[in-house]
């Protein structure tokens, strides 16, 4: 991986992306006058981080949407759930204050967010993300994001980011030793909306498996929850029961322990 830095505010912006390097066996280049384009003609197609005054943005290769930290929409989700105290995740997870969660599948962890604002600062949640350079992105953004207010940003500081495949995870947790795990596997289907397109690149698109679902059915003492498009065999594949929401482009699947 290339590190190096956006034009403006170059030496402040150096001394962070050379704090970087370790976490992500990533080699400095300083930026001088090159264009994005340049980075490619003269190093080759690699992995490109680029350290801006608020943000890091991820390039993969030339001419593809770059990746960078946003809340996708969990700010806004927030807000109807404080005002309203609905939200659709949250009814199917049914998580409380003190609650321990796994996002087996963070992507730019919206889901991850709510859960941390329904457990609180006495819960857990642990976000899994197998691609090394998503997890250092969103965990950096999740970490440093200051656009909402006091409660949702708190909550964004307290989610886990853990860089490692899920059935791994989970293989090597204890049995009943977390309320709720999550699998959303349809990020794959969402890949070209506005909010997430620059993943498209990073993403895992591992299939849900037999072995994922038994070793989530023994780790959690609640549930596990899948989300999935309306119309995936996803749901009767492997056990789960589904309370259909009308008109819903995606439902959610439970198997209670």
């Amino acid at each position: 991986m290339i590190v190096t830095t956006a034009r403006k505010q170059v030496d402040r912006l150096k001394e962070e992306a050379m704090s970087y390097l370790p976490s992500l066996n990533g080699t400095f280049i300083d930026r001088d006058d090159r264009a994005i384009e340049d980075f490619y003609l003269e190093f080759g197609e690699q992995p490109l981080l680029i350290v801006a005054k608020d943000k890091l943005i991820l390039h993969k290769q030339q001419g593809a949407e770059p990746f960078y930290y946003h809340p996708n929409g969990a700010f806004l989700r927030y807000k109807q759930w404080r005002n309203s105290g609905n939200d659709p995740f949250l009814a199917a997870t049914e998580l409380h204050p003190g609650d321990t969660f796994i996002d087996a599948t963070l992507g730019m962890g919206a889901d991850a967010t709510m859960a941390q604002l329904a457990v609180g600062h006495n819960g857990k949640v642990v976000g899994l993300e197998a691609n090394p350079y998503v997890a250092f992105v969103v965990g950096h953004g999740l970490a440093n994001w200051r656009g909402g207010d006091d409660r949702f940003n708190d909550a964004l500081r307290q989610i886990n980011v853990t860089n490692t495949d899920n059935l791994s995870y989970l293989q090597n947790s204890e049995s009943k030793s977390v309320d709720v795990v999550y699998f959303d596997p349809m990020f794959d289907v969402r890949l070209h909306s506005p909010g997430i397109a620059g993943l498209k690149q990073f993403a895992s698109y591992q299939s849900l498996t037999a072995t994922m679902v038994e070793e989530a059915k023994r780790v959690a003492r609640k549930k596990v929850v899948l989300k999935n498009h309306t119309k995936s065999d996803l749901f009767a594949t492997f056990g789960f029961s589904v309370e259909k929401r009308v008109n819903a482009s995606f439902q959610y699947g439970i198997i209670n322990r």
